[in-house]
């Protein structure tokens, strides 16, 4: 159980800010790799343990969706092989749809396969995939989106808390604004 979200929240915010910083370095170096890929798995874990808690995020960020883009597996992925992303999965061959927050938390906590990726302006985005999706898949997400997923869970302030527990059922409903 989190006590006290704060601590949470705050380096959420700090990983935001050194992301987005990320987004306009053409050349990475190693050491920025390592703090992206560090900064990626620890906050999608706060993200996912936030979550997890009942009064600490609200509602409605809990329900936020993101979009990301597949692209199909094409030869069987293992621990030799799973550094040849091209050759593993058609990256000329993309699918869209939008997934909850929860489902990416998951893909990348326990992900086989994790990378950030660059365009011409600097950190554009991560590919990722789990054990269970990587031979069918290979996710990618917008670094725009982590970075709005990580700064709306930072500052995400519940204020309101409603609880009843249903007499007939006795089940509990929590509704958090």
């Amino acid at each position: 159980m989190i006590a006290e979200s704060w601590y949470w929240k705050k380096p959420l915010l700090e990983m935001a800010e050194r992301l987005r910083a990320l987004k306009i370095c053409r050349d990475l170096r190693e050491e920025q790799l390592v703090q992206i890929e560090r900064d990626i798995f620890v906050g999608f874990y706060s993200v996912r343990k936030l979550f997890e808690t009942i009064t600490k995020i609200t509602d409605a960020t809990k329900a936020m969706k993101v979009p990301v883009v597949w692209y199909p597996n094409r030869k069987p992925v293992s621990w030799q092989n799973n550094h040849k992303i091209d050759e593993l999965y058609d990256l000329d061959v993309s699918q869209k749809e939008t997934r909850d927050v929860v489902f990416v938390c998951g893909r990348i906590i326990h992900s086989f396969i994790f990378t950030p990726y660059v365009d011409e302006s600097g950190l554009a985005g991560i590919m990722f995939t789990s054990d269970t999706d990587k031979q069918s898949r290979l996710y990618a997400m917008e670094i725009d989106d982590v970075i709005r997923i990580f700064e709306s869970v930072g500052n995400d302030d519940p204020n309101e808390i409603h609880w009843q527990r249903d007499p007939e059922t006795g089940q509990e409903t929590t509704v958090v604004k």
